[in-house]
């Protein structure tokens, strides 16, 4: 199998030829390579490590996805300004003002802080809708670019309630205003949602035949009395839509998720991208078969410990500790990540000479089967 036709396989639920493997780089880790390795980009990077090319929209190229585009009413103003190298974000309509503070694509000031604020969200939100657009060429494009050796996918998101979490509120005010202002919270929660399955419907309509939902999700931030009130129902009709159009469902949760993943089951979705392990998440991948079957697909991120501290030599004992003869059995991609952080070419060649080693089905394993 090529690259394409293994991830595709794994994220079909069928058996490959041998384990998948995959990376995620930045400028940080390239901008650093040299000799050989120098000039390349994140693709020409994967490639050359000979690992399978698991695209997430048009991660570390010019290209990019158009849909679905957030349509807001014609009464809503947006506009932006950078400020001391921050940017600022400021939306009006007739019901008010909101202003938002990000610093490198993170919130340094949330919009939403009363219960003032949310009713103004409320209002820009009550007239807005996600417009379907064509995505055919940036497709092609992409496509033609990973070529035999992997796949593209949609990476979209996140749903309603990390939306609020991560970007309108923070956790500070969504909590006292779930709390204190439940009805209120509960209109505007419909109202985002009803917006958002129309951007369920033009994802499940658009070229991917793999659609990540970009959720975050943590219990850190998410109860499971809140995940199964809202969120879960939520990604459940995202999962809902992606399944009508005969396609794969993948939920992006890179954080503490032992406790949610018996609601995370109820979704129906096929898998989970960036699967974490503790100490930087609490889910091992094992456990996550346990409650979402040993059918469903893990795209995991392999442990910061294992790829990032200590000797390089140990990252292959720690990849034979990993890959359990259950784990070799299952729909499974590890995914090195290093977005935001450099990381050295020694590391990347001992993973990359591991799997080309050991990627294959051992005898043993197949003689229990």
């Amino acid at each position: 199998m090529n690259g394409r036709e293994r991830l595709t396989a794994v994220l079909n639920r069928r058996r490959p030829d041998r384990l998948a493997w995959t990376t995620l780089v930045d400028g940080n880790t390239l901008g650093a390579l040299g000799g050989e390795w120098a000039g390349l980009d994140a693709i020409g990077f994967g490639r050359r490590l000979g690992a399978d090319l698991l695209l997430l929209d048009g991660w570390g190229t010019a290209r990019g996805f158009a849909s679905p585009a957030l349509v807001r009413a014609t009464a809503v103003t947006e506009s932006w300004q950078d400020v001391a190298g921050r940017n600022v974000q400021t939306l009006r309509c007739p019901a008010g003002e909101l202003t938002a503070v990000f610093e490198r694509g993170h919130p340094r000031k949330y919009p939403v802080e009363t219960l003032t604020d949310l009713r103004v969200l409320l209002a820009i939100w009550e007239g807005a809708r996600y417009q379907a657009r064509d995505d055919g060429e940036n497709f092609a494009a992409l496509d033609a670019l990973v070529a035999a050796d992997g796949v593209v996918t949609r990476f979209w998101g996140p749903s309603t309630i990390p939306r609020l979490l991560e970007f309108e509120m923070g956790t500070a005010a969504f909590y006292y205003l779930l709390n204190d202002h439940p009805d209120e919270m509960g209109t505007l929660i419909d109202a985002m949602h009803r917006a958002e399955m129309g951007a369920f419907e033009a994802l499940a309509a658009g070229p991917c035949q793999t659609v990540i939902l970009v959720e975050n999700t943590s219990s850190f931030y998410i109860s499971p009395d809140v995940y199964a009130r809202f969120n879960g129902p939520h990604v459940a009709d995202f999962v809902d839509s992606i399944h009508r159009a005969g396609k794969t469902a993948i939920l992006h949760m890179c954080g503490h998720v032992k406790q949610l993943l018996p609601q995370i089951a109820r979704t129906g979705a096929d898998g989970v991208h960036a699967l974490t392990e503790p100490p930087f998440g609490d889910t091992p991948w094992e456990l996550a078969l346990d409650a979402l079957g040993e059918d469903c697909v893990i795209i995991g991120a392999l442990n910061p410990n294992t790829f990032l501290r200590g000797p390089v030599d140990a990252i292959g004992e720690a990849l034979d500790a990993l890959y359990t003869p259950r784990l070799r059995r299952a729909n499974v991609c590890c995914c090195a990540f290093a977005d935001g952080l450099p990381v050295s070419i020694e590391r990347w060649l001992a993973i990359a000479q591991w799997f080309e080693r050991n990627g294959g089905e051992p005898e043993f394993v197949c003689r229990i089967r």
